[in-house]
């Protein structure tokens, strides 16, 4: 049964809506635009993420003025992993700022529907987006109590007691389209999941995290990790480094199909290619990753670098 609709309220003088324009990544690269029907009623009709799965944020199928679509909140994004994942230097040459822009969920969704809506292929090799919005902390609270998700709701009641800025009060949110369809895996429908990959890896964007769960319709939903060149990710990494992230997506696609990996996966890559001439030929694709996974010794250490990609070469012999 659809729950009730929640007003959202801009004439709070305590909790004031931040401006929609400093929802940006302060970072040079695309930017995503918002969501053209921000300030209407919107009905919840049910959650849609696993409430078991410790997600980035949490999914539900909305209506908005009449019209289903999809509303995906973000948690508030700690940067404490990310920061301990970088040297000293590192962090300096990349700069905090420039690190929250590229490692927040939020900003990550953001930079990649960006690109793809720029590039004209928003709705083609994902599920469509339409945009950036804000919700309320009490409307949070209130989703929190009515689907039964204590985390969202004690985090937002903690907001009543700290001293939390006004726009922090605001959770941060990405419209998109509602995709019903859970498409069956076929040859076919595989073979497309491979292009629409392919395609966004010509241009920069590396959704990082291709699971089954992230498919609807065989269309992909979630780039809360992905990486969108430009990126500081490939300038203080090595270029070894760089070729195993920028390949990732295609291991996991591997996985996810359950298939010998790497004839299935160079057989749609060639496929690709003769389908789409205008992709550069020398795109790295699994066996570069493979041999970089073969030859490369990290310098400084007699550990041979080890990893997944390895471990498939070894399974194809």
């Amino acid at each position: 049964m659809p729950r009730k609709s929640h007003q959202r309220r801009n004439d709070d003088p305590q909790l004031p809506f931040v401006q929609l324009n400093g929802l940006q990544p302060p970072c040079e690269g695309p930017k995503l635009h918002p969501f053209s029907k921000r300030k209407a009623a919107v009905q919840y009709i049910r959650q849609l993420s696993d409430p078991e799965q410790d997600g980035q944020g949490y999914v539900f199928e909305v209506t908005i003025a009449r019209k289903p679509y999809v509303l995906k909140i973000f948690k508030f994004y700690n940067d404490e992993s990310d920061v301990d994942a970088l040297s000293k230097s590192e962090l300096d040459r990349v700069g905090l700022e420039t690190l929250h822009a590229q490692c927040d969920p939020f900003y990550n969704e953001c930079r990649a529907y960006g690109k793809l809506i720029e590039s004209d292929v928003n709705g083609r090799v994902a599920a469509r987006c339409h945009g950036y919005t804000t919700i309320h902390y009490k409307e949070v609270h209130q989703l929190g109590k009515e689907f039964h998700i204590e985390d969202l709701e004690q985090e937002a009641e903690s907001y009543q007691e700290s001293q939390v800025p006004p726009e922090r009060y605001l959770y941060r949110a990405i419209v998109k389209e509602l995709i019903r369809d859970d498409l069956p895996l076929t040859h076919m429908r595989v073979k497309k999941m491979m292009r629409d990959l392919l395609k966004m890896r010509e241009l920069g964007v590396y959704p990082m995290d291709i699971k089954s769960r992230n498919y609807r319709g065989c269309l992909l939903v979630d780039f809360s990790s992905a990486i969108t060149e430009p990126h500081s990710t490939f300038k203080i990494s090595p270029e070894w480094q760089n070729e195993l992230t920028r390949n990732t997506d295609l291991v996991e696609f591997d996985e996810m199909v359950e298939k010998p990996p790497v004839e299935r996966v160079d057989t749609v890559l060639q496929q690709g290619k003769a389908a789409r001439p205008s992709e550069p030929e020398q795109d790295p694709g699994l066996h570069t990753m493979l041999q970089v996974c073969s030859q490369v010794e990290i310098k400084g250490n007699s550990k041979v670098l080890t990893d997944r990609g390895k471990e498939v070469g070894h399974q194809k012999k």
